[in-house]
């Protein structure tokens, strides 16, 4: 057992002893001069591994060279993140009424879009419907997500 994990058991077998010695003491002055004597003894033994501390080189090195990135989870929430733009988005243009247009977005390391795909395939016009206006859906894609329209690519 390290000399830490004995210090700890140490202050915890003292902390209980204390605990089970104060119910058993009696009232009056004694009891207060009994306690100030536990609180002494306590207050020694948490500042006894002190020195030992203080006089050894401590090392604070938590292995950094251990840690691995695992890039599997990385690449599975970056997908989500992108989900979910991806789904705002289209959301943004059924409420501007274009049915079945989808877009696909494609994110840097955080939040910000890289590109954009739209699809037209799944989107079809009505006999009294207008004619689908792409350069309308690309400039409303590029608005809502602050890139420049170079950045989308049109499918369909």
């Amino acid at each position: 057992m390290n000399s830490f994990a004995a210090w700890g058991l140490t202050v915890l077998g003292l902390a209980i002893t204390i605990s089970i010695a104060e119910m058993l003491l009696p009232q009056g002055k004694m009891r207060k001069v009994i306690r100030s004597v536990f609180a002494t003894v306590t207050a020694l033994v948490i500042v006894t591994p002190l020195p030992s501390l203080l006089n050894t080189d401590f090392d604070l090195d938590f292995g950094m060279d251990d840690i691995v990135v695992d890039s599997d989870y990385l690449e599975y929430t970056n997908g989500v993140k992108a989900a979910l733009v991806a789904a705002s988005v289209n959301d943004k243009l059924k409420a501007a009424g274009y049915i079945g247009v989808s877009v696909e977005v494609s994110l840097d390391d955080g939040w910000n879009v890289h590109s954009a795909t739209v699809k037209f395939s799944n989107s079809s016009m009505t006999e009294d419907g207008e004619h689908i206006n792409k350069s309308e859906i690309i400039g409303l894609i590029a608005d809502y997500l602050r890139i420049g329209e170079e950045a989308i690519m049109t499918y369909g």
